[in-house]
């Protein structure tokens, strides 16, 4: 009513305050239409999307939102060494290519190798930093290298994702950092890890890497799956604040392989561990092959809880959703601005400041889903024994060579990996030995079983130490070129 007034008596002022009014509800809206699409980041909980395939056969053999929009985070430098790749194979360039870094790749937010303008670094180690750093600088460094900028290398990588069917994925820089359209789905990303693996065998194994050594410093990797989880060779890991916490993992143990996708975990515990429980209940149904098939089945075999907890696996059928061009095709190449980058895309942080401090747990995933993870549990190793196996020690030798060792169970204890027998892992042990004697003087080399349905597997440890000594330890064999993973008290 005062505004009716207002207009019969003072027309000029009551405009005014209208447009200011007008002005104001435009401004609301577009704050709420911001904070809507997800870039509150105080507020934005990722939600999770996961699928776990039978790489040799395509079966999908669990699925959770497959086809749901998700932003890829780091998993982009997966698609960016795809395209490197491609360059490697077609001789546009060789490993000891030197790329040169600009200052605005040397700018770009952490997690980030730290090169200056006007250096170079060569192909190979950039493909070493991506793999384990997850290094923004040096993903940039690669497109400015193999296009004449950024954006043009991410419209290649668009250009290929759809050439291996990817078909709600859209790319809009190599480092996945936040940028609008920049988006994908757990059935893409299971797509391209199928792919680098199938289309470059040569180039893969780099995915295996724990860690490299980069002018005197030890880079190690993000990928805590690696010489954790029984028979897991690569492949990525990602993180920003909008995104969560992403995975892709490819286990592959005897014939069988299987390749998982999780997006938009709480955390990097959370993921792991629903990682890992995901394709522990999908390995026993996938087939021994020699192959990698290209793409996902088309039919989702959903792991029902109740047969899960029977090792078995039910099979219903799940189309695909149609892809949506506008939500992809139409996006704009935006930046996120700098405020808004800062604190909420350094994965170097994010994954070290929780997994590397402490070591992976498989119980507490934290995940959204418990029903479907409670049922996952049996097929889960059971827990393991740590079983005092004889273990050759040269120097010592009573009892024929063979020494029994006790487990203190208030110590550290360090992992070099899991294998199907005891020879292996022994031999591991003895390698160990010969690569860090004075890390380990003193220390319990040992053998520790585990059950993963009719199979046993035996992790190569050495316990008897303090944390520190522990991370310690670990570094120097890292150094050496070893897998390594610090292990609390009782793990």
């Amino acid at each position: 009513m005062f505004l009716v007034e207002t207009a019969r008596q003072k027309p000029e002022y009551a405009r005014s305050v209208l447009s200011a009014f007008a002005r104001c509800i435009a401004i609301a809206a577009f704050v709420l239409a911001f904070l809507a699409a997800g870039y509150d980041h105080a507020e934005a909980r990722p939600r999770l999307a996961a699928m776990a395939v039978d790489a040799r056969t395509g079966k999908i053999l669990y699925a959770k939102d497959a086809d749901g929009l998700r932003y890829p985070a780091s998993l982009t430098k997966v698609m960016t060494l795809y395209v490197l790749f491609q360059d490697l194979k077609a001789g546009r360039v060789k490993l000891g290519t030197k790329l040169r870094v600009s200052r605005r790749a040397a700018a770009m937010a952490p997690s980030k190798l730290g090169m200056k303008p006007g250096t170079a670094i060569t192909v190979e180690d950039a493909i070493k930093a991506l793999v384990t750093k997850s290094a923004n600088d040096v993903a940039a460094t690669i497109a400015e290298n193999l296009a004449s900028s950024e954006p043009v290398f991410a419209s290649r990588m668009t250009k290929v994702a759809r050439s291996l069917g990817m078909r709600r994925t859209a790319f809009r820089n190599a480092s996945g950092l936040p940028a609008r359209g920049q988006i994908t789905t757990a059935r893409d990303m299971a797509i391209l890890s199928l792919r680098i693996q199938r289309d470059f065998p040569q180039y893969y194994p780099y995915f295996r890497l724990s860690s490299f050594v980069y002018k005197g410093r030890v880079i190690r990797t993000h990928n805590r799956l690696l010489g954790r989880f029984d028979g897991t060779d690569g492949i990525k890991t990602g993180y920003t604040r909008e995104a969560g916490f992403n995975l892709t993992s490819s286990v592959r143990r005897g014939g069988k392989r299987v390749v998982g996708v999780v997006l938009g975990a709480s955390s990097s515990g959370a993921r792991n561990g629903y990682m890992m429980k995901m394709l522990s209940a999908a390995l026993p149904s996938c087939v021994a092959g020699s192959t990698i098939v290209a793409a996902p089945g088309s039919k989702a075999g959903a792991i029902d809880p109740i047969a899960a907890l029977k090792q078995k696996t039910a099979v219903a059928a799940a189309k695909p959703k149609a892809p949506e061009p506008r939500e992809i095709e139409e996006a704009k190449v935006v930046t996120l601005p700098a405020e808004v980058l800062a604190g909420g895309t350094d994965e170097d942080a994010a994954e070290t400041g929780s997994s590397s401090d402490e070591p992976v747990s498989d119980q507490g995933v934290g995940t959204d889903e418990p029903r479907v993870l409670e049922a996952m549990i049996s097929s889960e190793p059971q827990p393991q024994t740590d079983e005092p196996l004889p273990f050759a020690v040269k120097d010592k030798p009573d009892a024929g060579g063979q020494v029994l060792v006790q487990i203190s169970p208030s110590a550290w204890k360090i992992q070099l990996g899991a294998y199907p027998n005891k020879q292996a892992a022994q031999a591991t042990l003895e390698r160990a030995l010969s690569n860090g004697a004075s890390v380990l003087e003193g220390k319990q080399a040992f053998t520790a079983t585990a059950q993963n349905g009719n199979e046993t597997i035996y992790r190569a440890r050495f316990s008897g130490f303090s944390r520190d000594g522990a991370r310690a330890a670990c570094r120097h064999l890292e150094s050496k070129g070893m897998a390594c993973l610090p292990l609390a008290p009782q793990s």
